[in-house]
């Protein structure tokens, strides 16, 4: 009687833990107390403050989100609309610096449990008119893990990457080995650290970061860098719809071009290059890859701007953006120019619009 008792007991936590972990892993709760923030409506947004996916009244300064966990945390942003129109712009302070000073950010992570209570503080530079919209910040965020992580990340560790970016990554990962912050910023900037430096930062992350998607791609990917020699760059459609080979051989350097027509610098770029074509045309093989994903509006920006060099299309989703990706050290940014020589070998790269005295000098030198 007593051993059946026992197995009814331990049935019933093992149900009830079950259970437990079952609710924690489905959804993030939000509950926010800010005694000066007016009654309105509080949006929960997904990566930025305009991609909405939940809203709640706010009443008295009381507002609560229950929303949906994703397989791995997603950066969450806030913002509210009071009853007179009044657009906040929140964000949450750090313990990181930016730029050698403290920094607030407009995104935290998708923890479970994540609450805010006091008073909200204006940030609205004086005399600063930006059309009914106010910056605020709010009390010290209280969060778990990965929010935790990424506000003891230095806002600015991803920017402008160099030879000591790769030290100062593999320390704040040895701090907080299950950052998926971390994770998905090396993730974005995989190919400014070379395939030895991202093999040794994923092999520093521990838990169960490491059986996620994200890590299990990019280890894929990383592994692919290893054979890029074996790699053939795929052929893309040009402007006239037919198959066309990227790099035409009888050039020894080709100035790669990688832009959108959606890309507002990209298109403020495109006036430097015409005038470097005429100058280059016979050393140097121009060749601009747009990455639209729709065919009508690269074919519309290309009427419009009449580049009269090489024009490929390549779709982001496609089976050739990623040998392309690998070959090219392709930017999460654009515009991104490489110059390249025949065997695809990347002699120098530029990300972000340059004039036309700094275009000469990066193709010259």
């Amino acid at each position: 009687m007593i051993k059946f008792e026992n197995t009814i007991k331990k049935t019933f936590i093992i149900l009830f833990l079950c259970l437990f972990a079952s609710c924690e892993q489905k959804e993030i709760l939000i509950k926010g107390n800010i005694n000066n923030l007016p009654d309105g409506i509080m949006y929960l947004c997904k990566d930025n403050n305009t991609n909405n996916i939940d809203s709640v009244e706010t009443i008295n300064g009381k507002f609560n989100f229950k929303h949906k966990l994703e397989t791995e945390p997603i950066y969450l942003a806030l913002h509210h609309i009071d009853k007179n129109k009044i657009f906040r712009m929140i964000s949450f302070p750090t313990d990181a610096k930016y730029n050698n000073s403290s920094y607030n950010s407009s995104l935290f992570l998708s923890d479970s449990i994540i609450s805010f209570n006091g008073l909200f503080t204006d940030n609205t530079p004086v005399g600063m008119n930006i059309g009914g919209t106010v910056l605020v910040t709010t009390p010290k965020i209280i969060a778990g893990y990965q929010t935790n992580a990424m506000f003891h990340t230095d806002g600015d560790l991803f920017n402008d990457i160099n030879k000591s970016t790769y030290n100062k990554v593999l320390s704040k990962i040895k701090e907080y080995p299950n950052s998926f912050h971390l994770l998905y910023q090396i993730n974005n900037n995989k190919n400014s650290f070379s395939a030895e430096q991202t093999q040794s930062l994923l092999n520093t992350f521990k838990g169960k970061i490491v059986e996620s998607k994200t890590f299990k791609t990019l280890k894929d990917y990383n592994e692919k860098r290893f054979k890029k020699k074996a790699l053939t760059a795929p052929t893309l459609f040009n402007n006239k719809g037919k198959k066309t080979e990227i790099l035409d051989t009888k050039f020894k350097k080709h100035l790669v071009v990688f832009w959108a027509s959606w890309c507002g610098p990209c298109r403020q770029e495109i006036p430097s290059l015409k005038k470097m074509y005429p100058k280059f045309k016979n050393d140097i093989e121009f060749v601009s890859i747009s990455i639209d994903e729709k065919n009508s509006l690269w074919q519309k920006a290309l009427d419009k701007e009449q580049m009269s060099w090489k024009q490929l299309l390549v779709n982001e989703k496609s089976k050739e953006f990623e040998p392309i990706e690998i070959l090219f050290q392709l930017s999460p940014s654009i515009p991104y120019i490489a110059l390249v020589d025949n065997n695809m070998k990347v002699l120098k790269s530029q990300v972000g619009t340059m004039t036309e005295i700094e275009m000469e000098k990066f193709i010259k030198n």
